[in-house]
């Protein structure tokens, strides 16, 4: 298993996609924050003061990339790669014989989480370290009350707030590359997936004055609900409360919301390694 995951790390660390899509984000922040500092340093910015509340908001801004529409589109894209590659590339023919076949998609996922995992480690402190330049050389005032603590409180609700969309992104985009056996279509299904359960929540409320059996079914049955009230619990200590017409309301608790989302990892990362080891792989 650690030799699968240490040839699917150096064959991936050396692949352009992943510097396309995933240290784009630290390179991004980088660029970000360096123009930002020039231009406060050139005068050509007002003089800024945040509280301490939105200062550390700031710094945590990177974990937010995982929960965000266009943020899953770009994972949803490299995981379809990872996991369909194989195919496009007749490389799986020369490993298969070699090792089985949940180990090699096991490594599969162990890279992706490690590889993404470390981009936004990266970029969470280059923001940190950013946000702290930018006030120090541009003259404004650091908050004051600083420390560990704080900063360990807001970027670990930040990334447990990530971790569930990371996961479901995860899911469905492996297992479209591997039942499909294209990195496009297993992209555009991983695509459809997140738009739907977006647009679910969304207008759910408003789909249940056409369809008010399927739209409630809907909207708790996808996990785009349960993925923003785990966020609302780690976050805000209180889950989200969403009105339907007829006088219904959703509003799950955090345990239950995380068995949901735990089912539907399950049948998403389980049906992955189903479906590859019943694959005849020529």
């Amino acid at each position: 298993m650690l030799d699968a995951l240490s040839a699917e790390l150096l064959k991936l660390r050396r692949h352009k996609a992943t510097w396309f899509l995933v240290w784009l984000y630290p390179i991004l922040f980088t660029i970000i924050f360096t123009l930002s500092t020039a231009v406060g340093m050139a005068g050509l910015e007002p003089p800024d003061r945040q509280n301490l509340a939105s200062w550390l908001a700031q710094t945590a801004i990177p974990w937010r990339i995982p929960g965000n529409g266009l943020g899953r589109y770009m994972m949803a894209a490299f995981i379809a790669l990872v996991f369909a590659g194989e195919y496009g590339w007749n490389t799986w023919k020369l490993i298969v014989p070699h090792r089985s076949r949940s180990s090699l998609i096991a490594a599969k996922y162990g890279a992706v989480i490690l590889l993404f995992l470390a981009a936004f480690v990266l970029s969470a402190f280059i923001s940190l370290l950013g946000t702290w330049a930018d006030d120090v050389l541009t003259g404004d005032i650091v908050p004051a009350g600083i420390g560990a603590a704080s900063l360990l409180r807001v970027h670990g609700q930040a990334a447990l707030s990530a971790l569930s969309p990371f996961l479901v992104t995860l899911g469905y985009a492996s297992l479209a590359a591997v039942l499909t056996r294209s990195t496009l279509a297993g992209l555009v299904i991983a695509l459809v997936a997140v738009t739907a359960e977006q647009l679910v929540l969304a207008f759910g409320p408003a789909l249940a004055m056409k369809a008010p059996a399927i739209a409630w079914v809907l909207y708790q049955a996808l996990p785009g609900y349960h993925l923003d009230n785990l966020a609302a619990w780690t976050q805000q200590g209180a889950g989200l409360h969403t009105p339907f017409p007829g006088g219904g309301v959703v509003a799950w608790s955090w345990p239950a919301s995380l068995a949901a989302v735990a089912a539907w990892l399950l049948i998403l990362i389980g049906g992955t390694f189903a479906a590859f080891r019943r694959q005849d792989i020529n």
